[in-house]
C-alpha cells in the first residue's frame, strides 16, 4: 500500500513537521555522507565514534518525540489514517536503521568506548520508547481512529490492531498509578537487561594448562595457541577453545575445569540481574492482569499459553527418555573404559557424544573440518541459497565496515534483478565482540512514505576460528550447520515483503521464528548439498567423500535423546524462572539438571543461567521455541524437500509463502498455505523412531 505524506492538524502540527523533516535530513546526510557510504538504500551508520552515537541517538529521540506530539495533537474528531496511523508507522521505518546504528556497535565495536557509550544510547533509547508506548494522548487518537472502523488494506489493519494490542499489553487501558508502575519497571528491565548482555560481551577470561594437560586436541588447534603465565599455554572460554577442549581434550579434570569455567561466566555480576529481571517481570504481569510473565509472554505467541508449553516440552521429555537413558549408560560405560572412573558429569557429554559417534560411523570429525574450510562452505551455501530461492549475491568491494574482516554482499532477484536488500558477515571472535552466533536486522524491509521500498539489511555475528599463515579458517559439521542456520535468519528478513516495519521478516512470533532456518539445516545433511559446500582444504576440488556424506547423513539421529533433553532443560528452567515471583536460580538448576538429563548433576560451583543470554535477549518464557518450532521445520522439509534438497521449484515456494510474509500473517496461516494442510507433528516424532525404547506417551 502506498503510504501518504504524513498530513499535520493545526499551526503546531505543521511548525512540528518542519523540525521533524530537519531533524530526519540532518539524520539522512549524516548517514551518508559521514560513512561514505556507495551503496544505494543503506541508511545505517556502521562506524560512529562514542560522541556520534550519543548524539545521534540525541536526534533520533527528538524526532521521535515530535512525531508522537503530532499524532496527540491531532483532536479527537478529527483523526484520520494520514493523521494518526501514517506518522507512526512511518516514523518506525525511518528511526530502525538510525537506531541500528547507535545500539548495534555494543556488539560489534572494537573500542570498549564505543560499546560502552552504545549501551548507553540503548539504555536512552529503551526508556525513551517505553515513555512513548506508554502516552495515554496517542493511545486515545489511535483508538480514536480504530473505533471509525474504516476499511483498509490487510496489511494496514493489522497495523492498526496491533497498535491497540501493543499499548493495551502495556496497561494503557488501566488507570494512570498501574501505568507509571509499569512504565517503571519496563525501563528498569531494559537497563538490567543490557548491562547483563553488556557484562556476556567484555567476559575475557582465560585458563593455563600444559600440553600434556590438553592430551588429544589436534596439534594445529596446541600450535594455534598462545603461551601465557609459568609458560602454560592460553585457554580463552570462546568458542574456537571451547568447543575443541570439550569434545576432544582426553584429560578429564581440563574438561572439568574448562567446563566449570564456563558455565561460571559473569557469576558474580549476571546472577542477581537476572533474577532482579525475573522478579520485576514477574510484578509487571501482575500489574497487567496475569498470574505471571510466562502467561503475559506467551500469550501472543503460536502455543497461547504455559500450560500449553509445559505439556509439550514434559510429553517430548518422557517420550524420549527410555532413549536417552540407554545413551547415557552407553557413555558412562565408555568412560569407565577409558578412565577408571563411572563418574559421568556435565563435562564428559560432548567428549564421549564425539568419540562414540566416531566409533559408530567410523568418522574421524578432524578429518571431516579438513573439508569444510570457511571460503569453500561460505561460497557453497551462498551458491545454495542463491539456487534454491532464486537470488543472486554480490560482494560489495571496499565496503563501509565496523571492522576489517567483515564483508557485504548486495542482494537481488535472479530473474528480474530487483535488488531486495543486504548483509554483512562477521564471522570471527575478537574482544569485546558478542559471543555467541545471530543475526541482527540493521535496516527493516518495508513501503516509506513516499511510496518507494526501503531495502532490508542485516548482519550475522559468529565466532569460528580464525585462519592462520599455515591453514585457513576450518569448521566442524556442527559450525556448518550454525552457519547454515543463520543464514536462513539472514534470507527471512531479505526476502520478507511486509509493508509495514512492524512485519518486517524477523518479526514473526517467538515461537515460530527459528522455524524456517531450522528446517535448512537439513542441507547440511544431505550428499548433494554438503558436497557442494565442502573441498578438501589442501586440494578444494576434492569435495567431502561419499562415505563421510553417508556417516553424517546417518549421525543426526546419534544421541537425540540427550542432545534433545539438553534443549528441554533449558526450555524448563526458562519457564519455570518466569512461572514465579521470585527465582533462585543455582537451587533451581541444582534441581533441575539431574531431574532432566537423567541423573547427571550440575557442574559444582557454577550457575550457567549467569551466560544465558537468551533469558534477557528477547527469548524470556520463549526458549522452548526452538523445540516447537522444530516440530514445523520437520513437517516443512518432508513435506516439501525431502528427496530434493536442490528443488528450485520448492525453494521458490518457501521464499513466497514462507519467508515473504515475514509478520503480515500469523505463523499458523503461514504453515497452512506452505504445507496445504494443518501441520502435525509426525515428521518430527519420526526423527526418534530410530531410537529403541520410545514410549507411547498416553
Amino acid at each position: 500500500m502506498k503510504q501518504k505524506e504524513i498530513a499535520l492538524a493545526g499551526a503546531a502540527g505543521a511548525a512540528i513537521a518542519i523540525a521533524t523533516k530537519l531533524l530526519l535530513s540532518s539524520l539522512k546526510s549524516s548517514s551518508s555522507s559521514r560513512d561514505g557510504l556507495r551503496e544505494e538504500g543503506i541508511h545505517i551508520r556502521v562506524k560512529q565514534s562514542a560522541s556520534e552515537i550519543l548524539k545521534q541517538a540525541d536526534r533520533m529521540i527528538a524526532l521521535s518525540q515530535s512525531v508522537h506530539d503530532a499524532v496527540a495533537a491531532v483532536p479527537l474528531d478529527e483523526v484520520s489514517y494520514e493523521t494518526v496511523i501514517a506518522p507512526l508507522a512511518n516514523l518506525e521505518a525511518e528511526e530502525f536503521a538510525v537506531v541500528q546504528g547507535c545500539v548495534f556497535p555494543s556488539l560489534v565495536a572494537v573500542s570498549k568506548d564505543v560499546r560502552n557509550a552504545s549501551a548507553e544510547a540503548e539504555k536512552k533509547i529503551d526508556a525513551h520508547n517505553v515513555k512513548c508506548s506508554m502516552r495515554e494522548d496517542v493511545y486515545l487518537v489511535v483508538k480514536a481512529y480504530a473505533a471509525k472502523k474504516e476499511t483498509l488494506s490487510p496489511q494496514a489493519q493489522r497495523f492498526v490492531d496491533r497498535l491497540i494490542r501493543d499499548y493495551e499489553r502495556l496497561g494503557m487501558n488501566l488507570n494512570a498509578d498501574t501505568r507509571r508502575k509499569v512504565e517503571f519497571l519496563k525501563t528498569t528491565i531494559g537497563e538490567l537487561c543490557i548491562e547483563f548482555q553488556q557484562n556476556m560481551n567484555e567476559e575475557n577470561r582465560r585458563l593455563y594448562f600444559t600440553e600434556e594437560e590438553l592430551a588429544g586436541l589436534p596439534k594445529n588447534f596446541i600450535q594455534d595457541l598462545k603461551t601465557g603465565k609459568d609458560n602454560k599455554l592460553e585457554v580463552t572460554l570462546k568458542y574456537p577453545h571451547y568447543f575443541p577442549i570439550m569434545e576432544r581434550c582426553k584429560v578429564g579434570a581440563t574438561r572439568q575445569a574448562v567446563a566449570v569455567a564456563y558455565d561460571q561466566r559473569c557469576m558474580n555480576e549476571n546472577v542477581s540481574i537476572l533474577e532482579k529481571v525475573v522478579a520485576l517481570r514477574h510484578a509487571m504481569a501482575q500489574l497487567l492482569g496475569y498470574r505471571n510473565h510466562a502467561e503475559y509472554a506467551i500469550a501472543i505467541r503460536m502455543a497461547k499459553s504455559p500450560s500449553k508449553v509445559k505439556e509439550f516440552l514434559e510429553s517430548i521429555s518422557k517420550r524420549i527418555s527410555v532413549l536417552a537413558a540407554k545413551e547415557l549408560t552407553k557413555l558412562r560405560a565408555m568412560k569407565k573404559a577409558e578412565e577408571g572412573n563411572d563418574l559421568f558429569g556435565m563435562a564428559d557429554l560432548r567428549y564421549y557424544i564425539r568419540k562414540a559417534e566416531e566409533e559408530e560411523f567410523k568418522v574421524d570429525y578432524e578429518t571431516v573440518k579438513q573439508y569444510f574450510p570457511m571460503a569453500v562452505v561460505t561460497a557453497g551455501l551462498l551458491q545454495i541459497y542463491q539456487d534454491l530461492l532464486g537470488l543472486k549475491f554480490k560482494e560489495v568491494p571496499n565496503p563501509q565496515v565496523w571492522h576489517p574482516e567483515v564483508q557485504l554482499y548486495s542482494v537481488s532477484d535472479s530473474e528480474t534483478g530487483e535488488r531486495m536488500g543486504y548483509f554483512y558477515l562477521d564471522l570471527y571472535p575478537r574482544d569485546g565482540k558478542y559471543t555467541h552466533a545471530c543475526v541482527c536486522s540493521l535496516q527493516p524491509g518495508c513501503v516509506q512514505k513516499d511510496g518507494h521500498r526501503q531495502l532490508p539489511v542485516a548482519a550475522m555475528l559468529a565466532n569460528f576460528s580464525k585462519p592462520t599463515k599455515e591453514k585457513p579458517s576450518l569448521l566442524g559439521h556442527t559450525e556448518v550447520e550454525t552457519y547454515f542456520h543463520e543464514f536462513g535468519h539472514v534470507m527471512h528478513h531479505i526476502c520478507s515483503r511486509a509493508s509495514f516495519a512492524k512485519f518486517s521478516g524477523l518479526r514473526v512470533e517467538d515461537d515460530f521464528v527459528e522455524a524456517p532456518s531450522q528446517m535448512l539445516e537439513n542441507w547440511c545433511l544431505e550428499s548433494d548439498s554438503l558436497k557442494l559446500m565442502s573441498g578438501f582444504y589442501k586440494d578444494t576440488k576434492q569435495s567431502l567423500p561419499d562415505d563421510i556424506c553417508q556417516a553424517l547423513m546417518q549421525k543426526r539421529r546419534a544421541f537425540a535423546g540427550l542432545l534433545t533433553k539438553r534443549q528441554i532443560l533449558f526450555g524448563l528452567f526458562d519457564q519455570s524462572i518466569h512461572m514465579r515471583d521470585k527465582a533462585e536460580t543455582g537451587a533451581i538448576l541444582k534441581e533441575l539438571v539431574p531431574k532432566v538429563m537423567e541423573g547427571i548433576p550440575m557442574l559444582e560451583g557454577t550457575n550457567f543461567s549467569a551466560s544465558f543470554g537468551h533469558m534477557t535477549g528477547g527469548y524470556d518464557a520463549a526458549y522452548y521455541g526452538y523445540l516447537w518450532s522444530e516440530v514445523f521445520s520437520a513437517d516443512m522439509f518432508e513435506a516439501k524437500f525431502k528427496g530434493n534438497v536442490l528443488s528450485k521449484s520448492a525453494g521458490r515456494e518457501y521464499r513466497e509463502k514462507v519467508l515473504a510474509p515475514g509478520a503480515c500473517k500469523d505463523a499458523a496461516v503461514i504453515l497452512r498455505d506452505f504445507l496445504g494442510r494443518e501441520p502435525t507433528e509426525e515428521a518430527f516424532l519420526r526423527k526418534y523412531e530410530a531410537g529403541e525404547g520410545m514410549q507411547d506417551n498416553k
